[in-house]
């Protein structure tokens, strides 16, 4: 008998826009996780209880292999990071309380975790980093944004090169040193969370990448690596490389 697939939890979303809210995944994370990386994903949503939130993510990471912290249209709330009150939204504060102490607990527990766009974000704010609430408002910085009209290929399609720093154990999950991304992001990183390490820049410096060294695997990156990763080498093994080190860590 084949061994089953180790079982990867994807954070999801709120949405309470309407009169019946609902919560929601994309459908290209999923797939990204199970064609990608070889896991087999199961979606982990922010429906626990403040009372009995601490129990409810350690039964959580008692039962899954790995985290896929994924992207959302969504921002961190600037009150998690200490941000301006005008920081714009839209905001999911179900998420954030869900995502921010979820973070902090399986990094605790050297679980295997992937951390995509919002994602990306949450991981630096979870560990005490900031961001910029508008970074087309910082000096010297390039359009990180796509355009939102158009087919979804012009949307996520490479919009410019990054390119990791000399030092990054990256290099050998991604296969090159630089390499173009897609980008659909208006926020990014300011100061850097405790214990995390740049491991890639946007030709403005904006950070595109970051990690834990000393973690079986906690990767987070600014571009969707989730889109089509079969027409980028690099995106595919970075896949593959996060679905390796969750078997690894079973």
């Amino acid at each position: 008998m084949a061994e089953s697939k180790p079982l990867v939890a994807v954070v999801g979303d709120l949405k309470d826009e309407c009169e019946l809210p609902y919560f929601m995944v994309g459908e290209k994370y999923v797939r990204a996780v199970y064609d990608f990386a070889d896991c087999l994903p199961v979606m982990a949503l922010p429906v626990m209880a403040p009372d009995a939130f601490a129990q409810d993510i350690a039964t959580l990471i008692d039962r899954v292999d790995g985290f896929f912290f994924t992207g959302s249209p969504s921002n961190v709330h600037p009150s998690h990071w200490n941000g301006p009150e005008d920081a714009p939204g839209p905001f999911d504060p179900a998420r954030d309380r869900f995502a921010l102490a979820l973070i902090r607990a399986a990094v605790a527990r050297g679980i295997p975790s992937l951390f995509i766009c919002r994602g990306f974000q949450e991981f630096n704010v979870a560990l005490g980093g900031t961001l910029h609430a508008r970074l087309a408002d910082v000096p010297g910085r390039m359009g990180h944004h796509a355009p939102e009209e158009g087919p979804l290929d012009l949307q996520y399609g490479p919009l410019h090169e990054v390119e990791l720093t000399a030092d990054s154990p990256l290099v050998g999950v991604f296969g090159a040193r630089r390499f173009a991304v897609n980008s659909l992001h208006y926020q990014g990183l300011d100061t850097v969370g405790a214990a995390l390490s740049v491991e890639a820049l946007a030709p403005d410096g904006t950070i595109e990448a970051v990690s834990l060294r000393d973690h079986p695997f906690a990767v987070g990156v600014q571009w969707h690596p989730e889109y089509k990763p079969a027409q980028s080498a690099p995106n595919a093994r970075l896949l593959a490389a996060f679905g390796a080190a969750v078997r690894a860590g079973r």
